[in-house]
């Protein structure tokens, strides 16, 4: 499995190939550097914008509850896109993650 760093430089390199500006937070040693706590990546094209959490397909679920979770404590709107790495098919799967589709529901 690879690591997050190796993930998210792929994603880096998509999105600026794309001409997005990306920021993520820089790691520190035993220490959570994701904004708060669901945000990895974030990206900026003109009035455009994208919250990116990053993980591998088989934790999709995991994160997507994390960020549920956080959104129906916060009772924030904010929309998080869930990339999640296919090894298989070197693709990503992408799987947007707001309090409105879960309202729906």
């Amino acid at each position: 499995m690879p690591k997050e760093a190796v993930i998210r430089k792929k994603v880096i390199t998509m999105l600026t190939q794309a001409k997005w500006v990306c920021w993520y937070p820089p790691k520190v040693r035993f220490q959570q550097s994701d904004v708060f706590g669901i945000i990895d990546v974030l990206a900026l094209r003109g009035k455009e914008k994208k919250n990116i959490q990053i993980t591998t397909l088989a934790n999709i679920p995991t994160r997507r509850k994390k960020i549920l979770a956080f959104l129906k404590m916060t009772n924030v709107e904010l929309p998080v896109e869930i990339w999640g790495w296919n090894k298989k098919t070197k693709t990503f799967k992408k799987e947007r993650v707001t309090l409105k589709s879960v309202r729906r529901a």
